[in-house]
């Protein structure tokens, strides 16, 4: 769903408790999942969350590019956690399951731009200049302090032209989205890599198990074997750095690779018994329920 069509459902300034309800009413219970581009090449605004705020695991079609303009707290990307400040750049290349991991306890909500960009857009570029950087890897820039903090200029003007959109408005932001990308090209050869969070560490270990073994049964009894805990101390673990529950994650994930195999063409068989599901009517309940529509619709969307 385009952003123009859930304003259409929800008022911005109501409640977020409300708004929750409002899009959960509409089948839309993962609204980041759901979100597409509205233009086919590039798309950008400003967006916050609150400690109150659950923001599940998602991946996208296109390119996600955040500017973090203020917040304290860790990143999830793909398998690995990031500790994220002002000034961070995250870059999510289409099909990374990524999210927000938000503390209980915030000083200051999490802000940033958040420019979209599809990936005919970077093949264009990439077509006109082999040398123009793919980002098919997840990476999160630190900026800060460095002297690419002049990067944040691209985010705001991007964002400023959208919200005007005076004439000319969407061929200004592709020229701006083109420079980002080269100069983003530029800094990461450059620039360090935000540090990864250390407590982490066996968040990360468990679920890069998990991500090799989306084909197989996963139990949490099985899982917390092989790490030597307990299930109540597995399901702590998830709760408390996640806010989910070790099966939804699991769940989610399961998902998330199955929207590669849809676009890949795979038959919808093949991809049910690839991401663990032994019957297609039971990957079609559980992908309708995440994303609000059914496997064969999400293929039509793509195509």
């Amino acid at each position: 769903m385009r952003k123009q069509d859930v304003l259409k459902l929800v008022n911005p300034s109501l409640p977020k408790d409300e708004i929750r309800q409002i899009l959960f009413q509409h089948g839309m219970d993962n609204l980041y999942q759901e979100m597409e581009m509205e233009s086919p090449l590039v798309d950008t605004h400003q967006d916050i969350s609150f400690t109150s705020d659950h923001v599940v695991q998602h991946s996208h079609l296109f390119y996600e590019i955040i500017y973090c303009t203020q917040g304290d707290l860790d990143y999830l990307l793909g398998v690995r956690r990031y500790h994220i400040q002002t000034g961070d750049i995250i870059i999510a290349p289409p099909g990374t399951i990524h999210c927000p991991i938000l503390p209980k306890e915030m000083k200051n909500p999490y802000k940033r731009y958040v420019i979209w960009i599809s990936t005919s857009f970077t093949q264009t570029l990439q077509n006109r200049d082999a040398n123009i950087f793919d980002f098919q890897d997840a990476i999160v820039l630190r900026t800060a302090k460095t002297k690419w903090e002049y990067l944040n200029r691209f985010f705001i003007r991007a964002v400023r032209e959208s919200e005007a959109r005076a004439p000319g408005w969407q061929i200004c932001l592709g020229g701006i989205a083109s420079q980002l990308v080269v100069h983003l090209t530029r800094a990461a050869h450059e620039l360090q890599t935000a540090p990864r969070n250390p407590k982490g560490d066996m968040l990360e270990i468990i679920l890069d198990y998990v991500q090799s073994r989306l084909s197989e049964k996963i139990s949490i009894q099985e899982t917390a074997r092989v790490f030597h805990m307990s299930a109540s101390t597995l399901t702590h673990l998830f709760q408390r750095e996640m806010g989910i529950s070790f099966y939804r994650c699991v769940t989610q994930r399961r998902l998330g690779e199955s929207k590669k195999l849809i676009e890949l063409g795979n038959t919808m068989e093949e991809i049910s018994l690839a991401v663990g599901f032994q019957e297609y009517s039971a990957f079609y309940r559980a992908f309708k329920a995440e994303y609000g529509i059914s496997p064969m619709q999400y293929r039509k969307m793509i195509q």
